[in-house]
């Protein structure tokens, strides 16, 4: 914003494919956004960041085996219409891990802040940008075989305006490297 005062931002959160229709549209420039697994014909997508999931329990658990919690606690799904709630079912299904599901949320924040009211435990991205007060849960490794979100800047091929988003990507990169 400093360097382009004139330069409209508008942040909202959304879920990827919600994002990519409306980048598709021409009603939003461009988004950070998970990778999906295909993306659209039309949509360039430039990396910025891997997060790895993690689980996340309640910060007094006894327990520090992520299977273990997962079989023995309620479950914090997110939405599994989105590409990380995809990620997350994938994972569960490939280490035959059965959960039994206490709600469904469409925000890792608001997941968080369920985990930490000890409603159950859920999976989530190790943010590489951490938020500036991080909420108290305990956070543990899913092992070698976690899955990783990657994140990046999605936007049209044919956009007109490539010198902005690129120094769009250039400003979350040099954030993304003083946080790591």
């Amino acid at each position: 914003k400093d360097r382009f005062p004139a330069l409209g931002i508008h942040i909202r959160p959304g879920l990827t494919e919600t994002l990519l229709a409306d980048i598709s549209r021409g009603s939003v420039d461009a988004a950070i956004v998970t990778r999906p697994h295909l993306l659209p014909a039309d949509i360039a997508f430039k990396d910025l960041a891997r997060e790895p999931l993690q689980l996340i329990a309640h910060a007094q658990d006894p327990l520090d085996d992520p299977i273990a919690l997962l079989h023995s606690r309620p479950f914090i799904r997110f939405n599994r219409r989105a590409v990380l709630g995809t990620l997350i079912e994938n994972w569960l299904v490939a280490n035959k891990v059965r959960v039994t599901e206490a709600m469904e949320l469409d925000s890792p924040e608001a997941i968080t802040s369920m985990v930490q009211a000890n409603l159950g435990v859920s999976i989530v991205p190790d943010l590489v940008v951490k938020p500036l007060e991080q909420v108290a849960v305990k956070r543990i490794a899913l092992g070698t075989d976690a899955p990783t979100r990657l994140l990046g800047l999605a936007y049209r091929k044919d956009h007109i305006k490539t010198r902005l988003l690129d120094e769009v990507f250039a400003t979350l990169s040099d954030v993304i490297a003083e946080a790591t």
